[in-house]
């Protein structure tokens, strides 16, 4: 599911860049991890093991989460230029299926060149303990948002995960990488982050630059912002993208959802009358299909379906988003373990107040997707954890290639634009499409990464593919 690798239900913000670690307890960047060889054993065609890492590198004594790490070695013995570290999105999507179906994700050059180790982060996936709030997705996620609901969802977040819920931040799973280093005895790794794994990407390279062979962030959210501010211009971006899918259903008669050449009307009257589904349900599952616009005809498809009065094909693209579909188990908590990351970031959290006199700014932005992403009291109700929080400016002299689209909806294109300037020696690739991550569907992009990645050549100032 690469293609929506950046799944946040409640606030659909890909990125959260204000990552935070405690202070003063907090540990150096600087500071060892003591980390244990691990060993590794055959798992189907790659290998795979685990490592123990401490909710707070300050304070061990505290527990500790299992990650699970899988490994495809490179290709060719030969050739190895050591390990590629890779991570899907989210936050809160394990990992370590890239390793298992690298195929899909890298190329073959770099499959070539490199170990391939994913892992599933703390709280996420296989890793334990989970971070998991339950099963009752519909009473939360299928309605709008209200301050009761949201608070009636954190306290079940807070007695179900009292042990880790202020231990799930970026900065923490940022060390957890440098741990992964340690643990696989090398003194630098590359790095490839899809979408949130840009954030995640670019918080470790600004701790721990020294040991970046190099990185690519593909489809970056904007650094040093707050997710209110995200999710302001993700309301906007989806908007454009929605209106562009619109306007193209009304141009175009091959287009299965119109209402005598109107689809912008039949869609407004589709949210208001709620019909099949509704609203947020609807709302969520077009969101789905914004991502890449080889979904829009499925898209077409579904609304044309609820407005003659099936709305399945909306209910599918809606379990699909939260990952409640058949094969996608291991990542039903992908939405708790994305806001956990998301809030436990966020130091300056907004009141309720706050947040509800925000609202006309995001409907103004977005008028069909405004309310949506505007209505969010997740973090403003979150649980504070009694450690001081301070943030982690994004910046890192490692090389870094930053990679974004013209007509993204999820990171749009000055997101990353803002990502490649905070970082002192990145190289900014932008890539002509409407989509949501670029490599391997962009062959210049995906040739300019390999070339960096393999070779060590970054591509040239604001290369445009």
């Amino acid at each position: 599911m690469l293609g929506v690798s950046c799944l946040i239900p409640a606030l659909l913000s890909c990125g959260n860049a204000s990552s935070q670690e405690p202070a003063p307890t907090a540990a150096s960047p600087t500071t060892a991890v003591t980390t244990s060889t691990p060993e590794w054993k055959k798992c189907g065609d790659i290998e795979c093991t685990t490592i123990s890492v401490p909710f707070d590198y300050a304070s061990p004594e505290l527990g500790s989460f299992t990650l699970p790490l899988t490994r495809l070695r490179a290709l060719d013995d030969d050739l190895r230029q050591g390990v590629l570290l890779v991570n899907p999105g989210g936050p809160g999507a394990p990992g370590t299926s890239l390793a298992q179906n690298a195929a899909y994700y890298f190329s073959k050059d770099l499959m070539t060149h490199f170990d391939i180790v994913g892992w599933d982060p703390r709280g996420t996936g296989a890793s334990t303990p989970t971070f998991d709030c339950g099963d009752s997705y519909n009473d939360f996620f299928a309605n709008e948002r209200t301050v009761a609901s949201t608070q009636k969802f954190v306290d079940v977040c807070a007695v179900e995960n009292p042990k880790t819920i202020s231990f799930m931040s970026t900065a923490a799973s940022a060390r957890d990488m440098n741990a992964i280093r340690l643990a696989l005895g090398e003194e630098k790794i590359s790095y490839f982050g899809f979408s949130y794994g840009s954030t995640l990407g670019a918080t470790w390279a600004t701790l721990f630059p020294d040991t970046v062979q190099g990185a690519v962030f593909d489809a970056a959210a904007a650094p040093n912002t707050s997710s209110a501010e995200r999710r302001l211009v993700q309301a906007a971006g989806f908007e454009k993208q929605l209106s562009a899918f619109l306007a193209q259903c009304s141009q175009n008669s091959s287009c299965a959802f119109h209402n005598n050449g109107k689809a912008e009307q039949a869609f407004d009257d589709l949210v208001k009358t709620e019909a099949t589904v509704n609203a947020t349900v609807l709302i969520t599952a077009t969101a789905s299909s914004l991502y890449d616009d080889s979904a829009w005809e499925d898209l077409a498809k579904a609304l044309k379906s609820a407005q003659d009065g099936d709305g399945q094909l909306v209910l599918d693209l809606y379990n699909s988003y939260y990952y409640q579909d058949a094969g996608y188990e291991d990542s039903r908590n992908v939405s708790e373990a994305s806001i956990a990351t998301i809030c436990d970031d966020e130091t300056k959290r907004l009141s309720v107040a706050e947040v509800a006199s925000q609202l006309p700014a995001f409907t103004k932005a977005a008028p069909r997707f405004g309310n949506f992403f505007g209505r969010d009291y997740t973090c403003s109700l979150w649980p504070t954890s009694e450690l001081a929080l301070q943030q982690v400016q994004i910046s890192s002299p490692a090389p870094i290639v930053v990679i974004g689209s013209t007509n993204d909806p999820v990171t749009p294109l000055a997101s990353s634009q803002s990502m490649s300037a905070a970082l002192e020696n990145s190289r900014f690739v932008s890539v002509n499409s409407s989509r949501h991550t670029s490599y391997l569907k962009n062959d210049c992009a995906t040739q300019l990464v390999d070339a960096f990645l393999i070779q060590g050549t970054l591509p040239p100032m604001n290369t445009l593919c």
